[in-house]
């Protein structure tokens, strides 16, 4: 993943370096390292406190305590380093605030590594539930939070706070462990709604509260219950955590962007996680901004058609339309569409590309324009539908609520008005 930078300009933040031991490796190849962790770690861990008294001894070595030092950093870092962290963390709105923060903090193009467990948990062997995820350590001392993540939801929460998958890295297989390198080319899309980056940022303002722990001296000390780190309990009863739908996210952050030039990518942006999201079951490969007709026309976003269920499947079979790509223009303007995207849109359609396109805008006032448009396109066998902020909202309400059957009867509907 360090490919191609040179070490002693490259700045990396190990965040939730636990006993430093990937921070150590770092130091000797030449980068400068900053190791972000809570304070009593190094208290209470004696392999953690040898660590650090070895990465003392590197000049290019730099701590950061957890949260003040992190939230008070005002340099860029090239590298951020996830590696198992927010998947013990318990709180899934602290997990975005981490995501957030660290976006806030990095270089435009910036490299992101996420690194999980994935599959090493299971529910009958874990003491009990815990909001989204386990307690594990049944039969053992120590206890801890995991949440496994599916792909698909690593991918949504880096996607919501500004980080794009990057497919130029390969990463050795480890068991069923999960690497994958994202790249930082894009804005906190939820930070309007869920406020990420001042959740933390506001708390630092009042005294934390600290909580005194046992140390131990030796290996004997640690397993002698009496002077053992931690003593707790399993909770017997946890209250409701509020759980993060990023899909509903989207749509209130949707209602907070206004109309206008100004906003426009932003809207791409969030236009292009929204209906992935609603058609993650129909269509596949999703691109913004694809490059057609020898790079003379660049569309917002293309979709590859699966063709596997639902209206897309039926577009094909059913009504003998040619659809291997589905393309989706975003306009964010303040009046109604006019010719020009109406003719924009009927420029990506032919029998090979595909027949089919979606536009997406705000608002439509003189509903009569849209159906000319859609008429006259249509007798060159050329298709294309529009999609109000309100139709969106409705799409994702019925996803939300896994109606998968209603998503492709509301589309169907739009589409039968043209044909």
């Amino acid at each position: 993943m360090l490919n191609g930078l040179e070490p002693s300009k490259t700045k990396i933040l190990d965040f939730g370096g636990a006993k430093l031991r990937n921070t150590i490796y770092l130091l000797e190849k030449g980068y400068t390292v900053f190791a972000c962790e809570f304070e009593d770690l190094f208290k209470r861990s004696k392999q953690a406190n040898d660590y650090l008294e070895k990465c003392k001894k590197y000049p290019n070595f730099k701590k950061l305590v957890f949260p003040k030092d992190f939230i008070d950093f005002n340099d860029e870092f090239d590298v951020v380093l996830l590696v198992n962290v927010l998947n013990i963390m318990p709180v899934p709105i602290e997990r975005y605030c981490v995501l957030a923060l660290c976006r806030e903090k990095m270089k435009e193009g910036g490299r992101l590594l996420w690194y999980t467990q994935h599959g090493a948990y299971s529910e009958s062997g874990a003491v009990t539930k815990l909001y989204d995820g386990l307690v594990t350590g049944k039969g053992r001392n120590y206890n801890m939070f995991y949440r496994d993540f599916s792909r698909k939801e690593i991918h949504d929460m880096l996607n919501a706070n500004g980080f794009s998958f990057s497919k130029n890295f390969k990463f050795p297989m480890s068991g069923t462990n999960q690497a994958y390198t994202f790249i930082a080319d894009g804005d906190i899309l939820v930070d309007k709604t869920l406020g990420l980056t001042q959740q933390l940022k506001s708390k630092i303002k009042r005294d934390l509260k600290t909580v005194k722990r046992k140390n131990w001296k030796n290996k004997e000390d640690e397993q002698d219950p009496d002077k053992r780190v931690y003593e707790t309990e399993i909770p017997k009863r946890t209250t409701k955590i509020e759980e993060v739908n990023i899909l509903e996210t989207y749509i209130k952050e949707l209602k907070k962007i206004k109309a206008g030039r100004k906003n426009a990518s932003q809207y791409h942006k969030l236009i292009f996680n929204i209906i992935k999201i609603i058609f993650e079951n129909s269509l596949k490969k999703p691109q913004m901004e694809e490059n057609l007709a020898r790079g003379t026309q660049r569309v917002d976003i293309t979709f590859q058609n699966q063709r596997d269920n639902g209206f897309f499947k039926q577009l094909a079979e059913g009504y003998n339309i040619v659809c291997p790509n589905i393309f989706i223009e975003c306009k964010n303007y303040k009046e109604d569409l006019r010719n020009t995207e109406f003719f924009q849109m009927r420029c990506r359609l032919n029998k090979v590309r595909g027949q089919f396109g979606i536009i997406v805008c705000r608002e439509i006032k003189k509903s009569e324009c849209v159906q000319k448009a859609q008429e006259d396109a249509g007798k060159k066998e050329e298709y294309f539908i529009v999609l109000e902020d309100k139709d969106i909202e409705k799409l994702a309400k019925l996803k939300i609520q896994n109606k998968e059957d209603g998503i492709d009867e509301f589309i169907e509907e739009k589409f039968k008005k043209l044909v």
